[in-house]
């Protein structure tokens, strides 16, 4: 008991010998149970300050748990699984009900390897069924197929039978049993709306079968054109009634007969007898449709008052080389007829004036000078017909005038042509042809040309009038001659004085009122300058000096009287050229001549080298 003393002594704080360790260890478990009673009394106060904001947060964890609870379980009641999220559906059953499926449901509800129930074709039922047994039940119900086929096209009271003995008959039991089997089934990536769509149709095939029926088929192509072979022959297009020629010595138009159409629909007679086939139908007939289409104009609407539009003629020259070349150039332009919106060219038409052709030699416009080349004087023609064409009211294309007025038709009405060169052209712009009239009368020495077509339906007509002014005045020039003796003149070319004339459309009515005046064309014909030749060999055989101003002969040696030769005299007298100077153009709305040459001044005076080539003269 004693050895225990010392124990309990330094348990209890007691300090005796040799015990400093106890006394270390007592004064340590003091501090520390000091420590701790300092911490406990902050850590209570701190729990008293947090009590209250504790407190508040439960109260609203507990409202925000509350609010979850409510929202999760109405999610709940509505969806019936509180942790399914797949995407559901409402349904209509086949007995009218209404219910909600998940997407997968349905899917799984319609994967089937056999028919769905309420699947017929050709009347056989084929719920449950695969596909090749499906097959084989509908080709089995095939066996009792006509062996041909026989059908007709009726075409206005005529059959025509279709031979199908090359076309056998080809089943699309095939093809309709995969359409079957594909009816209300969806595909891998349908969507919801789809797979609703399916479901659908799937429980309507319980109370209304979808039925199908295979047929016997044609190839379309080989069909068409066995139809085409038929039919083709009866579709016709409509024939109008046309001006063929115009008949020069009656002076009337050659028309052909008009003749009706006919329009076959053989695009439908094609659907029709497809239609029958794949109704399973092979013995029938087809009527076809067709109208009859009919012209627009017979033959005597055409001709109906045709008649003669405008007329032109003029007198010729005693000159028989220019006459015939006259003569034969209206026998090739008599009985022309120009349809409407073509063209006549001069130049083109008659072509060149050869010595092949039959044309002679004639007075002509070379260098501004009258001489003579082939087919010389048939501008009479072209001027001719260029006063009817303006008097029917036609598009002048191309129209020249001469060099100097021609002495057969007003200034500013005639028409100048030289192959190569100067052209007449117009055009048929009118909604009728037109026929043309030309003759030239040996007796009287004149030519006529008539144009024929349909007159204006008023009754009115034109006439063509104009107006000429002289815008200057010529002179005279004098050349010295070596070869010529003193005192002896030649002309070498006539003098002519520059001219401008206007022409005018001027319309009448039929009781030859004039209605109204149009400018039309604007001609003009350049000065052209006298020139002489004198003589200036003296009979010495010296020569004179000329003053080529005056004409007057310095040095002369017993000269004899002055003989002057005129160009009246010694030349053919021609009234055509290619102008050397230039047209202007018309100020109206007529369309505008090719006289593009311009004109000269009075300063300037016309020299042979500056003229044009040679133009046919009358």
């Amino acid at each position: 008991m004693k050895k225990n003393a010392p124990n309990a002594r330094t348990n209890t704080g007691s300090r005796g010998k040799g015990s400093r360790a106890p006394q270390v260890s007592t004064t340590r478990a003091y501090r520390s149970t000091s420590s701790n009673s300092r911490t406990s009394v902050k850590n209570t106060s701190r729990t008293k300050k947090k009590g209250n904001v504790g407190k508040t947060i439960g109260i609203i964890a507990a409202v925000a748990i509350a609010v979850a609870g409510i929202v999760v379980g109405a999610y709940y009641v509505k969806n019936g699984n509180l942790f399914d999220k797949e995407e559901k559906f409402n349904v209509v059953m086949a007995d009218g009900t209404q219910v909600v499926k998940k997407a997968s449901e349905i899917k799984e509800e319609l994967k089937s390897d056999v028919f769905y129930n309420g699947i017929k074709i050709d009347g056989i039922d084929v719920s449950g069924k695969t596909r090749e047994e499906a097959l084989a039940l509908v080709n089995e119900g095939l066996s009792n197929a006509p062996s041909e086929v026989d059908i007709s096209l009726n075409y206005d009271g005529t059959t025509y039978p279709l031979d199908f003995s090359d076309f056998p008959l080809e089943s699309n039991a095939v093809e309709i049993v995969n359409e079957a089997f594909s009816y209300a089934r969806p595909a891998e990536d349908a969507t919801g709306e789809q797979l609703v769509d399916c479901y659908t149709k799937y429980q309507d095939l319980q109370k209304t079968p979808k039925e199908y029926m295979t047929a016997f088929t044609v190839k379309t192509d080989g069909l068409s054109d066995m139809i085409h072979g038929i039919l083709d022959p009866f579709n016709k297009d409509v024939v109008e009634a046309q001006i063929e020629s115009f008949d020069a010595v009656t002076c009337s138009f050659s028309v052909s007969d008009s003749s009706e159409g006919c329009s076959v629909d053989i695009d439908k007679a094609i659907a029709d007898t497809k239609e029958l086939l794949d109704s399973r139908t092979y013995t029938g007939t087809v009527d076809v449709d067709f109208e009859i289409l009919e012209p627009e104009n017979s033959k005597d609407d055409l001709t109906a008052g045709l008649g003669l539009i405008a007329e032109a003629d003029s007198k010729t020259t005693a000159d028989n080389s220019r006459n015939h070349n006259i003569k034969i150039t209206c026998e090739k332009i008599d009985g022309l007829l120009l349809n409407p919106g073509e063209s006549f060219s001069f130049n083109g038409f008659v072509g060149q004036r050869t010595p092949d052709k039959g044309y002679e030699l004639a007075g002509v416009i070379q260098g501004g000078k009258s001489e003579k080349d082939y087919g010389g004087g048939i501008c009479q023609v072209s001027s001719m017909m260029y006063q009817c064409a303006s008097k029917c009211d036609l598009q002048i294309d191309e129209r020249h005038p001469h060099q100097w007025p021609s002495t057969y038709c007003a200034e500013g009405t005639d028409a100048t042509v030289d192959w190569g060169s100067a052209d007449f052209k117009f055009t048929n712009d009118s909604e009728y042809p037109i026929g043309v009239h030309a003759w030239y009368d040996v007796e009287n020495t004149r030519i006529y040309v008539e144009f024929y077509g349909h007159p204006f339906d008023d009754g009115s007509y034109i006439k063509l009038e104009s107006t000429c002014e002289t815008t200057g005045s010529a002179t005279t020039t004098y050349q010295a001659n070596a070869s010529m003796a003193v005192g002896t003149t030649h002309e070498v070319m006539p003098a002519h004085n520059p001219k401008t004339a206007v022409s005018y459309k001027v319309w009448y009515d039929k009781d030859d009122n004039e209605i109204k005046r149009e400018k039309y064309m604007e001609s003009y014909y350049p000065r052209i300058n006298r020139i002489v030749e004198v003589g200036i060999l003296n009979p010495d055989g010296s020569l004179a000096t000329l003053d080529p101003s005056t004409g007057t002969v310095s040095g002369a040696v017993d000269a004899t009287s002055e003989t002057e030769s005129s160009a009246t005299d010694s030349v053919i007298p021609s009234d055509s050229a290619v102008p050397t100077d230039t047209q202007p153009a018309p100020t109206d709305t007529q369309p505008a001549p090719t006289d593009t040459q311009p004109a000269p001044t009075d300063t300037q005076p016309v020299t042979p080298s500056e003229s044009g080539d040679a133009t046919e003269a009358t």
